[in-house]
């Protein structure tokens, strides 16, 4: 072996034993595009005029993109955990959507808005359990019905983006557009809400 040959197996030897030493880097956290359709649900065509639309936006809004995915319990049987994602929501795994009683998701981009809808079953805790996971993500109240929270708000990097509760649905909107701020947001949501009443999902 040359001498050159033998330098270069040394520095190879002591970077694996230097990498060897340090700690296992955690698993880079799923993204608000790749955590709901990577696991379990199946995707389906929403109903006509369901999603968030150019027009509630204005002319600049663009196109709209949208997928609405089930959630059968066939394939998204899991173990309830708490949301512990607070970078992209819906904060946690299908599997664990399905398991906290959530049944289906739609999201829609528009320009530079975004919606996430998840609906639950009606029995579930899926809204008190997102309740807690909002403000332990930064969410401050925003509005109140009865003494629990409807609104939740949270501003960071320049987006502005609420989660709404309702009694059907948990609704999550960020907006990156100065111009759409929390106040547009609410009114987008009260929208989502309403359209969203057509939207089926399994028992």
């Amino acid at each position: 072996m040359s001498a050159n040959r033998a330098a270069v197996a040394t520095a190879v030897a002591l970077l694996l034993t230097g990498c060897a030493d340090q700690p296992a880097r955690p698993a880079a956290p799923v993204t608000a595009a790749a955590s709901p359709a990577t696991f379990c649900g199946l995707e389906t065509s929403p109903p006509p005029g369901v999603t968030l639309r150019a027009a509630d936006l204005g002319p600049a809004a663009g196109t709209t993109v949208s997928r609405f995915v089930v959630l059968p319990a066939e394939r998204c049987g899991g173990v309830a955990t708490r949301p512990d994602r607070c970078e992209a929501f819906p904060w946690i795994a299908e599997n664990g959507l399905y398991a906290l009683g959530g049944r289906a998701w739609l999201s829609v981009t528009l320009g530079r808005v975004r919606e996430q809808l998840v609906l639950y079953a009606p029995d579930s805790s899926f809204p008190a359990t997102y309740e807690r996971a909002a403000g332990g993500c930064g969410f401050a109240t925003l509005t109140v019905l009865n003494g629990r929270p409807v609104t939740m708000q949270r501003t960071r990097g320049g987006s502005s983006e609420i989660v709404y509760l309702t009694p059907r649905a948990v609704i999550w909107l960020s907006s990156a557009d100065p111009v759409i701020g929390t106040a547009e947001l609410v009114r987008l949501a009260s929208l989502a809400e309403d359209r969203a009443r057509s939207l089926p999902y399994p028992s």
